[in-house]
């Protein structure tokens, strides 16, 4: 008789065997099946809703939270199901491996990726490995089977230029939750893990949304540009939206918009004594035309009263002298949330959120709670380029984005002391995903 000892929920990690104890790893044999699909006959595991953060420092656990939580999916995937990923760049080991094994078990996948991520200039084994992996599933499957593959877009899959930039993960069957999108500024990258701050929202059971963003990602698997690629999704709680948007000066941005409808004062249940509302912008990249609109904006939000704070990657010149400039209250209290640990002048870790909170007043609504995050930075590449940008209503959610860039803001990570042997004039943002 079989005795299965689970140390994790959901997780087989052991299997004891009469006479012979053994410690298998996953998917080795049994009698009866396979350990995996002892499993997936009774799944137990259920996909949580909401949002995770992972930190570039501290323990494994902190850095990993992004990386592990999207694995953990892609395992939990029912071999009838489907996986569909759009990822800027696919860059690791476990997550290609996690994959693979689900198309052996049954699983139909697809990984989309910008191609710059795999040219003669940058070396992908992970994806190379991917790709070749999921083709050779493909022979195993039965003829009209639907088959699993990798493939990228050169410049925006569903634009005419610009980047495929979207970071979105859909799965449709997880243990026993179903229509599981999870959207945010996280790449499937060993990087996202290692030296970025990322967040990531997972909506689970939401299938109007759910089928959405399978609709666009259907699109983008296509490679042709639309000629209304903008798209958006609206709804009470969550709204979702998908560029390449071809409008003049960004006036459909969803996140300019509500900008323009903060009040700075009336605010109620903001959590503070003297009713202002409160802005958190943390834009990764902030600069070109639509980087300045927006410094602009915040500026003005400053200067009348709102309780603003900037934590930024990349600034451009212009956006940093609206943003510092005198007059009114003075300069906006801005963060560069870069580290450069080893003192050699090139930065290491980066924030690499893409997101705007709003607590306070927002038009007629004094008691509003609203977070937007996604892939989108503020520049003009990602009106050209696949993005997503979600849209979040509720106290809760806006209060654990706010309270994340806060915590960093006021404890950023310490930079090392420049070393002697450090090159005389390094780019310090060589290794940052700008764009």
């Amino acid at each position: 008789m079989l005795r299965l000892r689970l140390l994790v929920p959901g997780l087989l990690v052991a299997l004891v065997l009469p006479l012979v104890p053994a410690l298998l790893a996953p998917g080795a044999s049994v009698p009866g099946g396979s350990v995996a699909s002892a499993v997936e006959r009774k799944p137990t595991y259920r996909a949580k809703e909401g949002p995770t953060f992972n930190t570039a420092v501290g323990e494994p656990a902190q850095r990993r939270a992004i990386l592990d939580k999207i694995i953990q999916t892609i395992r939990h995937t029912s071999p009838k199901g489907t996986i569909k990923i759009m990822t800027w760049n696919f860059m690791n080991p476990q997550a290609a491996d996690a994959l693979i094994e689900r198309a052996r078990r049954g699983t139909t996948v697809r990984v989309l990726m910008d191609a710059s991520n795999n040219d003669v200039d940058t070396d992908n084994p992970s994806f190379r490995r991917l790709k070749a992996g999921l083709a050779a599933t493909n022979g195993k499957r039965e003829k009209n089977a639907t088959k699993s593959y990798a493939r990228m877009c050169k410049g925006s899959c569903r634009g005419r230029s610009g980047a495929a930039h979207t970071k979105m993960f859909l799965f449709d069957k997880v243990g026993l939750s179903r229509d599981v999108l999870i959207q945010g500024s996280a790449n499937l990258t060993t990087a996202s893990a290692a030296n970025q701050w990322n967040e990531i929202y997972t909506y689970v059971g939401r299938t109007k949304l759910y089928d959405f963003a399978e609709e666009i990602f259907d699109e983008m698997w296509l490679d042709q540009p639309r000629k209304n690629a903008y798209r958006a999704f609206e709804g009470n709680r969550y709204s979702l939206y998908f560029s390449p948007y071809y409008g003049k000066d960004f006036k459909g941005d969803p996140v300019q918009k509500a900008m323009d409808d903060i009040r700075c004062f009336g605010a109620e249940n903001a959590g503070n004594a003297n009713g202002r509302t409160i802005v958190r912008s943390a834009p990764d990249v902030i600069r070109g035309k639509r980087g300045n609109i927006a410094a602009r904006r915040l500026k003005a939000l400053w200067d009348q009263g709102c309780d603003v704070r900037v934590a930024y990657t990349v600034m451009g010149v212009e956006a940093k002298r609206i943003l510092t400039a005198g007059g009114g209250r003075g300069p906006v209290p801005i963060r560069h949330l870069v580290q450069d640990f080893d003192g050699d002048g090139d930065f290491d870790n980066y924030f690499h959120l893409k997101v705007l909170t709003i607590n306070g007043r927002l038009g007629a609504d004094r008691t509003a709670h609203v977070t937007f995050n996604g892939s989108a930075n503020t520049s003009d590449g990602a009106s050209r380029s696949d993005e997503q940008i979600g849209k979040l209503v509720g106290r809760r959610n806006t209060l654990l984005y706010q309270r994340f860039i806060d915590r960093w803001f006021e404890n950023p990570p310490p930079n090392a002391a420049r070393r002697a042997d450090a090159p005389p004039n390094p780019d310090p943002y060589q290794h940052v995903d700008m764009d």
